[in-house]
């Protein structure tokens, strides 16, 4: 277990369905936060962050990539503390290897994913990066003029990340 991952304690199943006994996190989510105070100053930020890198660097000590880091997956407990939630697109890697699978929210996608080059555990790290911008600029970096267009999102992330001509980076996603 870990501080900063919420903690699965029994699983039970019957004919149909397969239930998970979780540890109550009752503080709310992230999102609904930053929903309420709009950007956070420098040090909630900085604190916010170091939870979530905590929970990222213990799930990469398993070799598993987590794949899904955004606001709504982020709880607050009783004290304050971040709890990584929901696992659905968590993979153990093998070392040396990469993954293929296109998952995730638009809004946070790694160029590596969009790209289809293959992604590792450093995917993770660049979802961090996009979600200490968003606590601090109270927007995602990618998102144009309509906050819904996915395509347009991912053209942005190819756009801002590709510093070099490539098929990748030239073609639509």
């Amino acid at each position: 277990p870990h501080p900063c991952v919420v903690a699965l304690h029994n699983t039970y199943q019957d004919e149909k369905h397969l239930f998970m006994l979780m540890e109550l996190v009752a503080g709310g989510e992230l999102y609904q936060l930053m929903l309420k105070q709009g950007r956070f100053n420098e040090p909630k930020a900085k604190f916010y962050s170091a939870c979530i890198a905590s929970a990222l660097a213990h799930l990469h000590r398993q070799r598993v990539v987590y794949r899904d880091l955004k606001p709504e997956n982020l709880l607050l407990d009783s004290r304050g503390y971040l709890k990584l939630i929901d696992m659905g697109f968590a993979k153990r890697l093998a070392a040396g290897t990469k993954t293929f699978t296109m998952c995730g929210t638009p809004y946070y996608l790694a160029p590596e994913m969009i790209q289809h080059f293959g992604h590792d555990l450093s995917l993770d790290w660049w979802t961090l990066g996009v979600v200490t911008f968003e606590m601090l600029a109270g927007r995602t970096p990618f998102v144009g003029p309509d906050p819904d267009d996915t395509m347009a999102i991912c053209r942005n992330i190819n756009k801002i990340t590709c510093n070099t001509p490539s098929a990748a980076c030239d073609s639509e996603v």
